[in-house]
This record gives C-alpha cells, sequence and structure tokens, in this order.
C-alpha cells in the first residue's frame, strides 16, 4: 500500500519557493508573479507606478479631495504588491477608493490610471 508524504518548505525572500524532502502524490509548489521574468518586470513596473503616485501626492495633497483616504489606499496597494501572491480583487477595491479619495486633481488622477493600467497589465 502506497502511502502518501508531503514535505513542503516555503522559503521566502525575493519571492524564492524550495521544496524538499520525499514527495508524494500531492507535493504542490505555488508560483507567484516573481516566479518569472516577464511576471517579475511587471510587478516591478506596479510598484514603480506607486512611487510615482506617492510623488505626485506630495506634490498636488492640497488639490485631492481626502489626503487620508488616498495614503490608505496607497498603504493598501503597496502592501497588496509587496505580497507573495497579490489578489486582482483587493487592488481593483483599494484602486476604486483611491480614486473617489482623490478627486479631481488632474495629476494625481493620471498617476493613478498609470497605475490602473500596470495592476491590470499584471494580471493579463
Amino acid at each position: 500500500m502506497a502511502k502518501d508524504v508531503t514535505n513542503y518548505t516555503s522559503v521566502t525572500g525575493n519571492e524564492n519557493k524550495v521544496a524538499t524532502g520525499a514527495a508524494g502524490g500531492d507535493l504542490r509548489l505555488d508560483a507567484t508573479f516573481a516566479d518569472s521574468p516577464e511576471g517579475a518586470a511587471k510587478l516591478k513596473a506596479a510598484q514603480a507606478r506607486v512611487a510615482e503616485l506617492r510623488k505626485a501626492l506630495e506634490h498636488h495633497g492640497g488639490e485631492v479631495g481626502d489626503i487620508d483616504g488616498c495614503n490608505e489606499a496607497v498603504a493598501l496597494i503597496d502592501e497588496e504588491l509587496g505580497s507573495a501572491e497579490p489578489r486582482q480583487r483587493s487592488l481593483k477595491v483599494a484602486l476604486g477608493a483611491l480614486v473617489a479619495a482623490i478627486g479631481t486633481a488632474a495629476q494625481v488622477l493620471l498617476a493613478a490610471e498609470s497605475l490602473r493600467g500596470a495592476i491590470n497589465t499584471l494580471f493579463t
């Protein structure tokens, strides 16, 4: 009788994952965006857009409708992009909150739309 054996070790740090030990039929190795060169480039592009958005908020913060709401949404987006597996739904909700908090500040809206495009690219 075959015995299922699973020994899964996840080693994080630049999204490296290592599976060690005996493996049965249920061995799994999770993939992340950073596991492929294309995914890593898309993720870095989205993170660069977050940095640009932060600069736009710094320079035009007085023009936005709710600066605290903007900062909170940007922090959530940054946190999600820094996670091992960014969740599309969480990012979309945070982007919606961000745009609502920005109001009509044109320069900040442009940066937010650029970020939205980079995030959408992550999931295509």
